[in-house]
């Protein structure tokens, strides 16, 4: 009987393995919790390393934005150089364009010839502007752009007035330069044909006194045509575009009268009477010649000056002046823009 009660005893063995499979079942838990630890530990790693890439993200955005802002405010602060260099050129355009409409005098040579380099400059300043303008456009903001192109076109438009303003500055020094000689010329030629009324006239009283003072008086004539001639030469220096030729040509013929008429003079006291009357004729005619010659002068001895001044310049001048006007509306633009711009600031 004790032997059949073993396989009982035996029989409660499964209790020890049922408790070994009841602590088996206690460690698996165990192992589970220690894998989601681990994936736990990876989706912290994820979210750091995504947070990471977001801030540089941003900040590398921010940066590029700011940098954006500073080249944005370094190019409207170029483009306030380019305003402030177009307005401190202001008081020189503006003596280079009275020097250019001023009224042609003698006067005014000095005034042109100050006047040139000044619009050397001012041209200079203005193209200096354009080429700030032009590098700042593709970077300054949309609100800003009118005024630009506004500047821009007023630039341009100084530009291209001080290029013509030269060639007219030039022709007023000239024309200047060659006024007086010129007037000077004709107060000369005319002092010359009184003495030469004078000559006729006391060589016509047939006397030997009235026929020495023909000759005083043609000498002085010769004289003051001498240095008509001279002064002419003078004018056409200062001003080689003026033609002068008409009154060089009737002051020589006028000197070989002279020339004529103390000939006359001098065979009459010679006691030559009838080859002095043969020469007569010839005088006479020579006078009727240039009488004619005289009619077919320009009007005045400043119409060579003139006519040579127009040509010059015309061409010039109308340039300037339309330069001239696209610069004072492209001004007025600006500052309407400006005003603009300061009302909404």
């Amino acid at each position: 009987m004790d032997e059949q009660n073993e396989p009982v005893a035996g029989a409660g063995a499964p209790t020890d393995r049922a408790v070994s499979v009841s602590e088996s079942g206690t460690d698996r838990p165990s192992r589970a919790e220690t894998g989601n630890e681990r994936r736990g530990r990876a989706r912290t790693w994820l979210l750091w390393i995504l947070g990471i890439i977001l801030v540089a993200g941003l900040a590398s955005g921010g940066y590029v934005v700011y940098r954006q802002m500073e080249r944005v405010r370094a190019a409207e602060a170029r483009l306030d150089a380019a305003t402030e260099l177009l307005d401190a050129a202001e008081d020189d355009l503006l003596l280079v364009d009275e020097a250019v409409q001023s009224e042609i005098s003698s006067e005014i040579a000095t005034q042109a010839a100050d006047a040139l380099p000044v619009a050397e400059k001012v041209r200079a300043d203005a193209l200096a502007a354009v080429t700030i303008i032009d590098e700042v456009v593709p970077v300054l903001g949309e609100e800003l752009l009118p005024v630009a192109e506004a500047l821009k076109a007023s630039a341009l438009a100084r530009a291209d007035m001080m290029a013509e303003a030269p060639t007219i500055l030039e022709a007023d020094r000239k024309a200047a330069l060659a006024m007086v000689p010129a007037d000077t010329a004709l107060t000369e030629i005319k002092a010359a044909e009184d003495f030469i009324t004078k000559a006729v006239a006391e060589f016509n009283k047939h006397t030997a006194d009235g026929v020495r003072a023909s000759t005083a008086n043609s000498v002085e004539a010769e004289k003051r045509l001498t240095n008509a001639r001279s002064l002419l030469a003078t004018a056409t220096a200062a001003f080689p575009e003026a033609d002068y030729t008409a009154f060089v040509t009737y002051i020589d013929a006028k000197l070989g009268l002279v020339a004529n008429s103390k000939e006359i003079d001098s065979l009459w006291l010679a006691g030559k009477v009838a080859e002095s009357n043969a020469k007569l004729d010839a005088y006479n005619k020579k006078d009727a010649e240039i009488v004619a010659m005289a009619a077919a002068l320009p009007t005045s001895v400043r119409d060579p000056i003139a006519d040579a001044y127009e040509s010059l310049t015309a061409d010039a001048r109308d340039r300037y002046f339309e330069a001239r006007e696209r610069a004072r509306a492209a001004g007025e633009q600006v500052n309407v823009l400006r005003g603009t711009s300061t009302d909404d600031e």
